[in-house]
């Protein structure tokens, strides 16, 4: 009865932080500035509530063994076997009160005050005595739209534009508080002076109005406990005591941060689509759209570019002259292959560009789409020469010369890598199954014949037999599948009688393991799967590709394979261990061969 009682005021507190938390995001819609109340007080409600599951949860346990406990003594007879029933019981209680004191101490260490890190840029800082001319330009935008300046300006060639209002550590160089304006190299390499205003207006827009309280106060903390939350899942045992116990409390403090995370996007687009406004309010429109289309055209080819120099495959003495001279070749931009995308960025989710050229009220004319894809010309861009040509020689070169040490030692741990997994391996699915299956069939389909043939029984012993024939059937089809290997690995790709062609593991970019009612299931997830002509049906196919998550899906039956002349059995981790280095060899193969 206690158990039943502590099990149901668990289920009070689960319900009642639904609510709260439910209650609390709707409201959040109304301002940013609600939000950050209403986050702040569920903040500080959770934890208590997660103590209050935890708790209550571990003592319906414990009441509950204890009730066996008692039941044990007075029916069991106390030989040998009975004190070990007994003790069992005994260590069960005291691990289950040792769980429940450990999650108060995860509890408190995820929701202790969340310092937010300063942020950690590549790149140099421009302070007004070192380019005045470049903050001439930018107040000059700022007067001109009565925007906030910026407290400081750093370049580089990592990341895209972007402000911050938090603490920001260069690399090798000091540490900026204030508000930050970043300006990637590459980019401003790229765009004309227009599109590079407008975008430059977009991002100080943010400095007015609630951004950058929202920043400061909301932002931090909302990461914070979304990295605590993961962290205290990654350290979670997957033991049925942690399930017992911690299972419903961190699914409730999850189930918070998805709630909130719709009204955060929420807030997001809507200052998104307002800075847009400023950036086409500074500039123009047309050029602000413009530069969004380029940018997301060029995000890929800009990417490869500066991969290619770091990995050494292209070696550059200047990053941005190359870069152009590059993207020269590739002629007008294709810039409607990725209209439907969003651009990155560090702090927050954009909306895709399409929605957000459609909210400037603008269409994609002949006009924009012409100048959106012209070809990269150098000549065009006599801004980005004038203003940053000597910061972006001399920062190519520094880092170019930090990273060749590096370069060397990468090399030799992409051969280690690619030294391993030379062999072919054969991954075999267990029998075991197809004959559970072809067993519990025929039994089904004589039993239910023989009911309905001699004893005249209901129609229901028709069911027996309807469902034994396809049970029995399928026991078949896996009987014969476990005959031959399920699939094969070889040092380049995945061949299998079950596969029209070899799958080749560079095509794989990640893959994951996930078992399913003691079924394994390879989620292998690949480029270019639409080209390897494999299934998308489902049922008993042991490969299918799934187009909407890009993935190719192998079921495997109780996996084992043979080594060293005798049958190894596979559990999910050792399978995926596997699979992985296989991947990760023929990914280091094909990485030397560039």
């Amino acid at each position: 009865m206690l158990a039943l009682f502590l099990s149901l005021v668990a289920m009070f507190i689960l319900a009642s932080a639904v609510m709260v938390c439910k209650a609390s995001a709707r409201t959040s819609r109304r301002s940013q500035d609600v939000l950050i109340q209403k986050f702040t007080l569920c903040r500080r409600l959770l934890p208590f509530m997660m103590v209050g599951e935890i708790l209550f949860c571990g003592l319906a346990s414990v009441a509950l063994v204890l009730s066996e406990i008692i039941w044990a003594m007075g029916h069991v007879e106390m030989n040998g076997g009975g004190i070990k029933l007994l003790f069992g019981m005994i260590l069960a209680v005291f691990a289950i009160l040792w769980m429940i004191i450990k999650s108060f101490f995860s509890v408190r260490k995820c929701f202790a005050l969340f310092k937010p890190e300063d942020s950690r840029v590549i790149g140099v800082n421009l302070p007004e005595m070192q380019a005045p001319e470049l903050w001439l330009w930018v107040r000059s935008l700022t007067s001109q739209a009565q925007l906030t300046p910026p407290d400081n300006i750093v370049v580089g060639f990592f990341d895209c534009f972007y402000v911050t209002a938090n603490p920001v550590q260069v690399e090798k160089g000091e540490r900026l508080t204030g508000n930050t304006l970043y300006l990637p190299l590459t980019y401003l390499s790229l765009l004309n002076e227009a599109e590079i205003a407008a975008v430059v207006g977009h991002e100080l827009g943010h400095f007015t109005g609630e951004d950058t309280q929202y920043s400061l106060r909301f932002a931090p903390l909302y990461a914070g406990m979304q990295n605590s939350l993961q962290q205290m899942a990654k350290n979670m045992q997957d033991a049925w005591i942690d399930r017992l116990v911690l299972y419903s409390a961190l699914d409730m403090a999850m189930w918070f941060l998805q709630t909130f995370h719709e009204t955060v996007n929420h807030w997001s687009r809507i200052r998104e689509l307002a800075a847009d406004e400023t950036g086409a309010r500074v500039s123009s429109s047309s050029a602000f759209a413009s530069a969004l289309l380029r940018i997301s055209a060029l995000s890929e080819p800009v990417e490869r570019f500066l991969e290619d120099v770091l990995r050494g495959r292209k070696i550059s003495n200047n990053w941005t002259e190359d870069l152009m001279s590059a993207l020269q070749k590739l002629g007008p931009l294709d810039v409607l292959a990725s209209i439907d995308s969003e651009i990155a960025h560090p702090m927050d989710s954009h909306p895709t560009t399409r929605a957000r050229i459609t909210a400037l009220n603008l269409s994609l004319n002949e006009e924009l789409l012409i100048q959106a894809s012209r070809a990269v010309a150098p000549e065009e861009n006599l801004f980005f020469p004038a203003l940053f040509a000597p910061v972006a020689s001399a920062l190519s070169c520094e880092i170019s010369q930090e990273i060749e040490p590096v370069r060397a030692k990468i090399r030799e741990e992409i051969e280690a890598e690619a030294a391993l997994a030379t062999e072919t391996k054969a991954i075999w699915s267990s029998s075991s199954m197809a004959w559970t299956m072809m067993i519990v069939g025929i039994v089904l389909i004589i039993g239910g014949g023989y009911l309905v043939l001699f004893q005249h029984l209901s129609a229901i012993c028709w069911l027996l037999t309807l469902i034994g024939l396809p049970l029995g059937m399928m026991g078949r089809v896996a009987l014969q599948r476990s005959r031959q290997p399920l699939f094969t690995l070889t040092p380049q790709s995945i061949t299998s009688l079950y596969l029209p062609q070899p799958l080749p593991l560079e095509y794989v970019e990640r893959y994951e393991v996930v078992v399913n009612s003691g079924v394994a299931m390879l989620h292998l997830y690949v480029r270019n799967g639409n080209k390897l002509n494999i299934t998308t049906k489902r049922f008993m196919q042991v490969f299918r590709y799934e187009p909407q998550e890009s993935r190719v899906v192998v079921v495997v039956s109780s996996p084992w394979c043979e080594e060293e002349g005798q049958k190894v059995k596979l559990d999910a981790v050792t399978m995926s261990q596997i699979v992985g280095q296989y991947i990760a060899s023929a990914h280091a193969r094909a990485e030397l061969s560039k």
